[in-house]
């Protein structure tokens, strides 16, 4: 039965016109800053070898640029718009009532929906990365074993953040009364966790972090370096703090872990994103718990 479930879930959401749509603008963004990334990479490619600098580019930073410009927004989007009314609209219909009539337990529906939309989720992003892929090879950059290990981890990752959105609304969508409300629900998730969390984390890091130290002029080596010091620490302190509040937000975490993957992460920042990745697991593994309760408690 669950099967049943899952496989009339994800042919309803790969033919319905709002995921065809946002695949589409995703796709859309996904070839033009492939092309930037790619022309990027190359420049960069030609500066490494003619000596400009030490560092060999790799390719992962073009998907780099791909997950900050399409997946990282309109991602959580897809996500948002696949499960704001996965229960609302079974209620509306009154087809939640005929199908809990049948010998089906509630957690058997519930599961059923969740995994037919993780698969076109994943439908979704293996053709995100198909496009990316061929985008690569067709400017004739091949990548390395190392690289397509690491292309297949930013494919997971970006699945498990658009999913982390979709259990959000998955949630809304077993505590709303009917699908608008259950929407503007998930969309104030969606604002709170992905600007206001790291909106205070930033006003707290200037809060508690204190002044910047000011720069002298004129000042001997010995305070130069006292300096340096100081400026460091206090941007440190700063980054930890906004780090801190990061961990809720699940595009602060993303971010953090994709350019773990590329390489990209500034050099302040540690390389350990153990905090930033249990913070990307929680969140959708509380969202979606909340929401089998909530299911298996709720009136029809």
């Amino acid at each position: 039965m669950i099967l049943n479930i899952a496989k009339k879930e994800f042919t309803d959401q790969i033919t319905s016109k709002r995921f065809i749509a946002i695949l589409l603008v995703i796709s859309l963004i996904t070839g033009f800053s492939m092309y930037n990334g790619t022309m990027n990479f190359k420049n960069k490619y030609q500066a490494y070898y003619s000596g400009q600098i030490a560092k060999k580019p790799s390719i992962l930073s073009i998907f780099n640029v791909v997950s900050t410009m399409g997946i990282s927004s309109f991602g959580g989007f897809l996500g948002l718009f696949m499960g704001f009314d996965l229960i609302t609209r079974e209620r509306e219909r009154n087809s939640l009532r005929t199908l809990l009539s049948h010998p089906v337990y509630r957690d058997t529906i519930i599961n059923g929906k969740a995994l037919g939309a993780f698969a076109a989720l994943s439908m979704g992003v293996v053709f995100i990365l198909i496009i990316s892929i061929g985008a690569v090879i067709f400017n004739g950059i091949l990548p390395t074993v190392g690289e397509i290990i690491g292309i297949i981890k930013f494919g997971i990752i970006s699945l498990a953040y658009i999913f982390t959105f979709f259990s959000i609304a998955l949630f809304t969508s077993t505590i709303s009364r009917d699908s608008s409300s259950s929407l503007i629900l998930a969309f104030g998730a969606f604002i709170t966790l992905t600007t206001i969390i790291p909106l205070i984390g930033l006003f707290a890091s200037d809060a508690l972090a204190g002044d910047i130290p000011i720069s002298i002029e004129n000042i001997d080596d010995d305070e130069l370096v006292k300096y340096r010091t100081e400026f460091e620490d206090h941007w440190r302190k700063r980054l930890a703090i906004m780090d801190f509040f990061s961990i809720f937000s699940p595009n602060a975490n993303y971010d953090r872990l994709i350019s773990s993957i590329s390489g990209s992460n500034r050099e302040i920042y540690e390389e350990d994103v153990t905090k930033n990745l249990i913070g990307f697991i929680s969140t959708p593994v509380i969202f979606l718990v909340s929401s089998y309760i909530r299911f298996l408690r709720m009136e029809i």
